[in-house]
């Protein structure tokens, strides 16, 4: 990453610190400019991928812009489900230390998602990129969405003699966090109803998963005894039943990304995950004409965000061919009528 570009980010941050908004708007999440860290680790093979997730000490690093060094002790374990069978580097989990982060860019943070770079070759530096791009186009389609911030980590190990090696990776900001700023709260239910979801949000949200070909969700229940929901948080006004919402994550089962590993569950009628299948619900039917016109009038804004993310145009070239055809099918009565009015649970 170019000095020049971190050197704005931080001055951008110093200039929020002394203006006092700094430690009430938790800042890591308010600029679009990728952040330059160090992640110290202890050797590589006490952080194994394994399904019980260890947890080990390490220590977050950044420099300011006056040159001096910010200094984080975190706790570090592996994130994830197919990810942490299939990558070198699986995702993780830092939490921080609230005390120690006051008046840093990390302030009124705890617990965050690290979304790595699975392998260190530039096909799964695509995948990383398209995801976040993923996260950035659903914040252009609903405010109640993760925001997320990308990061170049140089991984320093400290033993085993290997050298510090430096790959791209995103935060996914706090579920506390996304809710809060809706004035809402998270809630940790077994199983949703439908009928306790937001109507527009519910509509919205699964035309988004219709359109990048994603069908790895549920916005009903949690996998095997985890509440819910499957690749969602669900968050609530306080005190409510019903106008609840689910903020969608984890995207690399997409058919717009497209991984090596991607496959859809055995229990639904595709093969492949460049299949599209809409997975939306009836009641949500009534919501439809709006919902496409909010994909619609957004159009253009989705597509500039694939065409000048990280990876360039031309390495989003499917990806936008198979963001094209999404549009051909809502924007054509009978393909509508076909593949998501008759689809509808």
């Amino acid at each position: 990453m170019r000095k020049i570009e971190f050197k704005l980010l931080a001055l951008i941050s110093l200039v929020a610190l002394s203006s006092g908004s700094m430690a009430a708007s938790n800042p890591l999440f308010e600029s679009d400019e990728p952040l330059a860290l160090v992640l110290e680790l202890p050797p590589k093979k006490s952080l194994p991928p394994r399904r019980d997730k260890p947890t080990v000490p390490g220590v977050l690093r950044y420099t300011r812009i006056d040159g001096t060094e910010v200094v984080l002790d975190i706790d570090v374990s592996t994130r994830g489900n197919s990810r942490l069978a299939q990558c070198k580097y699986p995702p993780l989990k830092i939490d921080l230390k609230k005390k120690q982060t006051a008046s840093t860019l990390f302030a009124g943070q705890n617990k965050l998602k690290l979304v790595t770079q699975c392998s260190s070759s530039s096909t799964y530096r695509r995948y990383l990129n398209q995801e976040y791009i993923i996260y950035r186009i659903y914040n252009l389609l609903s405010e109640y969405s993760f925001r997320v911030r990308m990061v170049e980590v140089t991984y320093h190990f400290s033993s085993g003699g290997k050298r510090d090696q430096v790959y791209p990776a995103f935060f996914i900001e706090s579920d506390d966090e996304a809710a809060e700023r809706q004035e809402m709260a998270t809630l940790d239910a077994n199983v949703v109803n439908v009928s306790q979801l937001d109507t527009r949000e519910l509509s919205v949200f699964t035309m988004f998963q219709f359109m990048i070909g994603n069908t790895d969700w549920s916005v009903r229940r949690g996998p095997a005894d985890e509440s819910c929901c499957h690749n969602g948080k669900v968050i609530a006004p306080p005190d409510t039943s019903d106008g609840w919402v689910v903020l969608p994550y984890d995207f690399d089962q997409s058919g717009i990304i497209n991984t090596r590993y991607a496959a859809p569950s055995e229990k639904l009628p595709i093969r492949s995950v460049r299949q599209r299948l809409y997975r939306g619900f009836c009641s949500s039917n009534a919501q439809l004409d709006s919902t496409i016109a909010l994909f619609n009038d957004n159009r253009a804004s989705i597509e500039s965000l694939l065409s000048s993310g990280p990876n360039g145009p031309s390495k989003n070239k499917s990806a936008l061919k198979y963001l094209r055809s999404f549009y051909e099918i809502i924007n054509d009565p009978q393909e509508r009528q076909k593949q998501i009015v008759d689809k509808c649970r």
